[in-house]
């Protein structure tokens, strides 16, 4: 019994044994499979040909501040409470148009103090002058003494300084009463006033703010390769998609001071015309950045200063220029690029961009006519995957 029961342990643990060699065998095998399979797979992507296309140059900036040549405060230049406005916000106005009155009650009481110091002062002026030209022309006969005639004579110009200076007080109180009219002074839009009537106010305080904003201007700064293609005074179009409150959930170009407008707000589809009025440094200086100064024509009245997003300019002229898709792109600045290398393999080129249309950018550097650019995504790919190409016309 003894025999067979050793014989049984024996035959177990050379099943168990056999068992664990064919496991690692198997496995050994297995991987070696594997790493075969992986070195021949080809990675599936779609990509196309990297040529010169034809393309109407569109420019996209996600945020600028816009600005105006002409907005003021309107300053009070008296004392006085505010008796009447004649403007509304909102109303259009000219430089030197009145905008409030004011009244300061003391000064009607100094013009009437003043004409009675005058009415005193020319009284006293008529009767030193008779004074003194009945003593000139006694002295001219030696009848007085010359003490007598310079005494005359003293009396008659200090009676002419005062009337003088009355006169001078007066004009001065007129120049202050008519300083209570508060006039704009410059072109454009009442965009607040900042009293009513009743209100006191003091000299220096602002009463209304004023702004011409018939003409509204940015400044961004571009690479020196498309600034020289930019030309001054040449008009393009311009859409926004909205001002900084429709960031929030507002809507589409919101105007801070909530201005009439003279024409219908179409949000992003509102175009604008826009000019190039000066690039600085100027094209004939060396320079890897410029800044360009461009200039809206707000006629319509929808825009006010302040931060807009997402200004998409588009040019009229359509451009033939090397271009890739934007999908080619492999980041969110549009200066890297997937591609085929020579030995069919994928990998990764820095380029340098110029105008887009929205579908297609163009390339200034980093590529060459006839390279492949992959078009699929290929994020977490690494550079050295072979690739199973399928080119796509565009």
């Amino acid at each position: 019994m003894k025999n067979y029961f050793y014989l049984g342990i024996g035959i177990i643990i050379t099943l168990i044994v056999g068992l664990l060699g064919y496991g690692v065998y198997m496995n050994q095998r297995g991987e070696s499979e594997i790493a075969q399979r992986m070195e021949n797979l080809r990675l599936p992507l779609t990509g196309t040909e990297v040529r010169e296309r034809e393309i109407t140059p569109m420019v996209e900036l996600e945020l600028a501040n816009l600005y105006c040549d002409d907005m003021t405060d309107v300053i009070a230049r008296e004392n006085g409470r505010v008796t009447q406005v004649f403007v509304e916000k909102h109303s259009n106005v000219t430089a030197g148009k009145p905008l409030m009155q004011l009244v300061d009650e003391d000064i009607p009481l100094k013009l009437k103090q003043v004409d009675s110091d005058i009415l005193e002062a020319e009284a006293q002026l008529m009767k030193t002058r008779n004074s003194y030209n009945r003593y000139k022309q006694l002295r001219e006969s030696q009848a007085i003494s010359a003490e007598k005639y310079d005494e005359t004579e003293a009396a008659y110009k200090a009676a002419q300084a005062k009337l003088s200076n009355c006169e001078a007080v007066r004009e001065q109180l007129l120049v202050r009463q008519s300083r209570q009219m508060v006039t704009s002074s410059i072109d454009g839009e009442v965009l607040r006033l900042y009293q009513s009537e009743g209100a006191y106010v003091t000299a220096g305080t602002p009463v209304a703010l004023v702004g011409d904003f018939s003409k509204m201007y940015f400044t961004v700064p571009v690479v020196d390769e498309q600034a020289q293609r930019m030309e001054i005074g040449r008009q393009i179009n311009l859409t926004i998609a909205g001002g900084a409150a429709s960031v929030l959930g507002g809507e589409a170009l919101p105007k801070s001071y909530g201005a009439n407008y003279s024409a219908g707000n179409l949000g992003d589809e509102q175009v604008f015309t826009a000019v190039v009025i000066k690039i600085t440094p100027g094209l004939d200086e060396p320079a890897t950045v410029r800044q360009v100064v461009w200039q809206i024509d707000n006629r319509v009245g929808l825009l006010e200063p302040g931060a807009y997003r997402k200004l998409r300019l588009y040019s009229d002229i359509p451009r033939k220029c090397l271009a890739v898709p934007v999908a080619a792109f492999v980041d969110e600045s549009h200066d890297r690029v997937a591609v085929i290398e020579a030995d069919g393999r994928l990998g990764f080129r820095d380029v340098t961009t110029g105008v887009s249309d929205g579908n297609y950018i163009e390339v200034i550097s980093g590529l060459q006519p006839g390279d492949i650019v992959i078009t699929a995504d290929t994020e977490g790919v690494a550079a050295g995957t072979e690739v199973e190409l399928t080119i796509e016309e565009n």
